[in-house]
């Protein structure tokens, strides 16, 4: 990570800060807000892991049990005022209908298919890792002069970014992931780990991109296959990588052979580490299933049924954890539904939220730090967002803004942890006919093409003072 970015004047997209319609979703079944109150000195979720992972195991949920869920048991409560700060934050975001950007990265030469594939904010949120199709990964500071910010400047200018750390393609990347205790003030904590096609794990120093170790995964000839997805454990302990039949376990402290395995009947396409339960690890698959793995035991629960409102229309491609409930997401390729799911009666959704997803791409979705806020790609180049707070008139869905942000497919959003600012990524593959040299008298096509990575405010604002 470099010292500084150069800041360059521009304008914003079209002159004008991105405005947002309201828009509310039709679902049979209605739904209640989950309101966040003030935190309590009371019991934490971790008194009951025990009896919810008994359940789980049991699968003792009846199929009629309601899934609007009581608030006192879905949120954990803390005692942390600077988290009651945090909340108090969360309700500003998005409230004055309007984002604004406030850096980029362009890759602008078409011919190279150079898209860029979903963004990362560090844990720390000093910087935002991505992946470029055909030119690697990439890390990206944040503007220094919008560090601590509570307001931005309308009329302040848009910066140009350039990558501090540029990790050269050498082949597809699969998946790639921050250690979560990442912090920059602490340099060995700086990295990242990334599974590439035909190589092992990998974790890359975040300051100066190199290599430090690898991680290798055999198969069942004792050759060594790629993961195909990555996800640490919540006190970055170990490593999960996802394989083609199995989901094997590292130990971050002796790189090399795996320290376990779990066999698996399908492909684990992604995965997410079970906040509540340490030692629950949900994945998804290609062939759609969802399940949960109980880590300890290797006992491994179906999610959901194979029933069309019960399940996704083809492989699930991202899944994560609402912060401080018992919720989790997922989402597939050419599938609208966002699915909301709770590990307590997993056999059927608790909620669906809809979006624009008719790629095979994976498009990310993210939820904000203290839960109150589920952000969507969408691949015709707009962002949606729901406030988990609000319901719309009719109480089918949470209330939902829309924003048009992009020329071309939105695939990544990722929330910064402590700042009111979401960065997006934008582009997909666009087959062309003409070679590179006729690519400039070439037509252009359906969609015009827009590889970037964007930085936006969604929080309070102010007008200039001169």
């Amino acid at each position: 990570m470099s010292a500084t970015n150069e800041s360059i004047v521009s304008g914003e997209p079209n002159g004008q800060p991105a405005e947002p319609t309201v828009d509310s979703e039709q679902q049979s079944n209605s739904v209640e807000a989950m309101a966040i109150d003030e935190p309590e000195p009371a019991a934490v979720m971790d008194e009951d892991a025990g009896e919810i992972e008994d359940n789980l195991l049991n699968d003792g949920a009846s199929e009629t049990e309601s899934t609007l869920l009581d608030e006192a048991e879905l949120l954990e409560e803390t005692a942390d005022n600077t988290q009651s700060g945090s909340r108090r934050h969360e309700q500003d975001l998005f409230q004055s209908h309007s984002v604004h950007e406030l850096a980029r990265c362009s890759w602008d030469k078409a011919a190279k298919q150079n898209y860029v594939r979903g963004c990362l904010w560090s844990p720390d949120g000093s910087c935002v890792l991505s992946t470029v199709n055909n030119d690697g990964m990439h890390v990206f500071e944040l503007p220094t002069d919008v560090y601590g910010a509570e307001k931005v400047n309308t009329e302040r200018p848009v910066n140009l970014l350039d990558a501090a750390v540029h990790v050269r393609e050498s082949t597809l990347v699969y998946d790639y992931q921050w250690y979560p205790g990442m912090h920059s003030s602490v340099p060995e904590t700086a990295v990242w780990i990334a599974s590439r096609q035909h190589e092992p794990i990998q974790m890359w120093d975040a300051y100066t991109g190199k290599l430090r170790c690898s991680y290798k995964g055999y198969n069942a000839v004792d050759e060594v296959e790629a993961a195909l997805s990555l996800a640490w454990s919540l006190d970055g302990a170990f490593i999960y990588g996802g394989y083609k039949k199995s989901i094997k376990l590292f130990d971050v402290k002796s790189p090399g052979r795996e320290i376990s395995s779990f066999t698996t009947k399908v492909t684990a396409s992604c995965m997410t580490a079970c906040a509540p339960l340490p030692n629950l690890m949900i994945f998804g698959s290609w062939s759609r299933s969802i399940t949960a793995l109980v880590t300890n035991s290797g006992d491994q629960l179906a999610v959901g049924r194979n029933s069309a409102d019960c399940s996704h229309n083809a492989g699930v491609t991202w899944l994560k954890f609402i912060p401080r409930t018992n919720l989790f997401v997922s989402g597939g390729r050419k599938d609208p539904k966002l699915m909301m799911w709770d590990i307590r009666q997993m056999t059927k959704p608790y909620h669906v939220l809809n979006r624009v997803c008719d790629t095979n791409q994976r498009i990310y979705f993210d939820t904000s730090p203290y839960g109150e806020w589920i952000v969507s790609g969408n691949t015709d180049g707009t962002v949606r967002a729901w406030n988990l707070l609000e319901v719309d008139t009719a109480h089918k869905s949470y209330q939902q803004l829309s924003f048009p942000l992009h020329r071309d497919c939105c695939n990544g959003v990722s929330f910064h942890p402590t700042m009111s600012i979401v960065a997006t990524a934008s582009g997909q593959f666009h087959a062309s006919t003409t070679s590179s040299e006729e690519e400039e008298s070439a037509p252009p096509p359906a969609t015009e093409p827009e590889n970037s990575l964007t930085l936006w405010w969604i929080g309070k604002t102010g007008l200039s003072e001169e």
